[in-house]
């Protein structure tokens, strides 16, 4: 039978259908400089949900590339990719990785022996920029996406602006509530409907929070609101870096529980 989706085999195929997803990437190459965001995921994982959501040669987008995860997966997995980030600090982290990065043999070198780092990253708005591309030009669309004004760890103002970077109100994590964010969510997953091909996939990792001494489940809200536009939710997988975790923290310990929020969900949807 002809794989229509990716370049796997039926065996690895049926590995990535569970829905627990524990993975041990230390930090890569690229680390020391991308860690200035505060919110970054190994290139090695976002390489791993490439290689099955796509073909080699197929296009991926993420339009909240960050210091660009996703596109340094990308150029692990041999695909093509594009990345649209509205802070100029992060593009300017992700175009020294190109400067001075190379990849060879799935790995980072900090040199220029292997091939280039190919992605390209915009700087702008994805709301806006996401309207410029094509209808069903993208092969698939995968994101790690702001969770909203209030679930960003809370710091000082000046803190909270050194870390990560501007204070532009287009930004999802600057949001004044909970309600604007989902509908910007809303309106982000209507622009990723037009530009995805038909029967592909949009994939979100979207981490819950614990708020105000209650859980919240931000990616079931989040995924509650994409299904409004029209794609199907088709599942998730429940992810944990065991390399970089960070230890546990006693959070009320002998009072009552808390939990140590230790996974991302990702979210996956369908087109059709």
């Amino acid at each position: 039978m002809d794989n229509l989706l990716n370049d796997l085999s039926g065996s690895e195929w049926l590995y990535w259908t569970s829905t627990i997803f524990p993975t041990n990437y230390p930090p890569d190459p690229t680390h020391s400089l991308r860690k200035k965001h505060g919110a970054i995921k190994p290139p090695q994982l976002m390489a791993e949900i490439i290689r099955f959501f796509t073909k080699k040669g197929e296009s991926v987008l993420d339009p909240f590339a960050g210091t660009g995860s996703t596109l340094l997966g990308a150029a692990l997995a041999q695909r093509k990719a594009v990345g649209i980030e509205l802070n100029p600090k992060w593009v300017r982290v992700y175009q020294e990785i190109q400067e001075n990065f190379t990849v060879k043999n799935g790995c980072f070198l900090p040199d220029r022996t292997g091939e280039p780092i190919r992605g390209t990253m915009i700087h702008g708005d994805c709301l806006c920029e996401l309207k410029k591309f094509p209808a069903g030009c993208l092969a698939a669309i995968i994101t790690d996406p702001p969770y909203g004004c209030r679930h960003r760890v809370q710091f000082k103002k000046e803190t909270n602006f050194a870390m990560f970077g501007h204070d532009d109100k287009r930004d999802l994590g600057n949001l004044p509530d909970f309600a604007s964010y989902l509908q910007k969510m809303a309106d982000f997953a209507e622009q990723a409907w037009r530009v995805l091909q038909p029967q592909r996939y949009l994939v979100l990792l979207v981490g819950d929070r614990y708020q105000d001494g209650e859980y919240l489940p931000v990616s079931y809200k989040v995924a509650e609101k994409i299904r409004e536009t029209g794609f199907k939710w088709k599942g998730l997988r429940i992810w944990w870096n065991q390399a970089t975790q960070r230890p546990l923290k006693p959070y009320a310990v002998k009072k009552c529980y808390v939990p140590n929020i230790t996974h991302q969900n990702i979210l996956i949807f369908r087109k059709q």
